[in-house]
């Protein structure tokens, strides 16, 4: 247990996963600290992936996806939790935290020794005639899923449109579809889930169209249009070739996030991509008493080396656990990310990890990608589905730089063995040996993995003549 006779209270600003982290191993290596937890909202403790389950009905209970109450940190972990507690600007000469309380004229303010900034992301804003109609909504929060789920029960809605072809927008979508409601999908870029390659998302996009919901890919919202009450009725489309005018029960919108840093504009804390906070491999700001973590901060891509902008659940808590730990006392780096990720979406799992083959390139490394699509387990065992696998290679070292996925089953774990390869730095060779695990039901005798890293390496030995 580390010391921290030089400092008392330690502040937490976020209420979520990478936050709550940091002031329980805040707690678990200092018994002595202060320590209290600012939110924003009105909620703590809980995953945003779970959101949209809630709206389609497969989470009953919006109680189900929070992990623990306000009295779990307060009474077992001595964590004092503040919600409504929105801080609003920072002294970092005083070491002091300006407040408003429950959106009020009240305003607090909090002195610290220590800080850990853990205030998660924002949906990107934008500048849209009437994108703040009544019947307009966010996946963001518990607030904003609570509102939207109020509104189609009160409303009955039968047509919807969701800005957003990435993973929270086609599972609002997917979720909307199976309450009934039409759903039409808009997507600024030329294709759903833009990260992914060609030959994955052309498969997620015929399966979501199958599935009933309209997708228009290179197409964005100019205008959502409302009637006398401020209700949105419909939405006008630009494309590169024509405009159109789509009707509207009600509007998502899911365009991709920002860090929530808009407090630290006037301070020196050093901003990097997405207006997340840079971090050093120890998660300090440049203030060396100020910690982030979270959707909020900055994140070594291990790959690249670089900073990136990774946020996943996954880099949250751990960076929430090393930021706590270390402003209490310890000593402790955080590795990185090679930015693993999955979802499931219209019954297809999808799953990537690392670099697609634009961002390769533009990294200077000499990229190629090859394809393929394999069976989930032996054929001869009913149930077998087809995994389809596209993997980025570096020829001139030979080393795996990213891989992607789809199918029905199978899937989401199999892209954790391509994320240990790359932090690894595995070479295609050895990945194409791995001494994976064989039974008819799960898996076949050379495993999709192994399959598609046999075929780089012929591709491999085309290249030498």
């Amino acid at each position: 247990m580390y010391k921290s006779s030089l400092y008392k209270n330690l502040l937490v600003i976020g209420g979520n996963v990478a936050g709550l982290a940091a002031a329980s191993q805040a707690r678990r290596v200092s018994s002595d600290l202060n320590i209290t937890v600012l939110e924003s909202g009105k909620f703590i403790s809980y995953g945003t992936c779970a959101l949209p389950y809630y709206i389609s009905g497969i989470v009953k209970n919006i109680d189900d996806i929070f992990a623990y109450p306000v009295s779990f940190f307060e009474e077992k972990r001595k964590i004092k939790i503040l919600t409504n507690h929105k801080v609003v600007g920072i002294d970092l000469f005083k070491k002091e935290i300006l407040v408003n309380v429950n959106s009020s004229s009240e305003n607090k303010f909090f002195g610290y020794d220590r800080l850990v900034i853990c205030c998660g992301a924002i949906p990107m804003q934008h500048n849209i005639p009437g994108i703040n109609a009544k019947n307009v909504f966010h996946l963001r929060n518990v607030e904003d899923v609570l509102n939207l789920k109020k509104y189609i029960s009160l409303s009955d809605p039968s047509k919807a449109v969701v800005m957003g072809g990435g993973s929270i927008g086609l599972l609002a979508a997917e979720a909307l579809n199976k309450l009934g409601i039409k759903v039409a999908v808009v997507e600024k870029a030329d294709k759903i889930f833009r990260d992914f390659e060609n030959e994955i998302s052309t498969i997620l996009h015929k399966k979501v169209k199958l599935d009933g919901i309209e997708i228009h890919i290179g197409c964005s919202v100019a205008s959502i249009n409302q009637d006398r009450t401020g209700k949105a009725i419909s939405v006008s489309l630009s494309t590169k070739d024509e405009n159109m005018t789509m009707d509207t029960d009600l509007v998502i919108v899911s365009t991709g996030i920002i860090a929530n840093t808009e407090f630290l504009s006037d301070t020196s804390i050093e901003l990097g991509i997405n207006k997340a906070i840079k971090v050093t491999p120890k998660l300090q700001s440049s203030q060396l008493n100020v910690y982030a973590a979270g959707d909020c901060a900055t994140v070594k891509n291990i790959i690249t080396g670089k900073d990136d902008y990774i946020p996943t659940a996954n880099n949250a808590a751990k960076m929430g656990r090393i930021a706590g730990e270390n402003a209490a006392g310890g000593d402790l780096v955080f590795p990185g990310s090679v930015g693993t990720k999955t979802d499931k979406v219209s019954g297809l799992e999808t799953a990537k990890v690392g670099l697609n083959l634009k961002d390769a390139s533009e990294f200077g490394y000499n990229a190629f990608k090859i394809s393929g699509s394999y069976y989930s387990h032996a054929s001869a065992i009913p149930g077998a589905e087809t995994i389809t696998i596209t993997i980025i290679v570096d020829a001139s070292s030979r080393k795996l730089l990213g891989a992607q996925m789809i199918g029905k089953e199978g899937v989401g774990k199999r892209i954790d063995i391509f994320a240990s390869a790359i932090t690894g730095e595995m070479k295609i060779d050895d990945i194409y040996m791995l001494d994976l695990s064989y039974a008819p039901p799960v898996s076949t005798v050379w495993d999709p993995v192994n399959k598609i890293c046999g075929k780089a390496t012929l591709e491999l030995k085309k290249r030498k003549f």
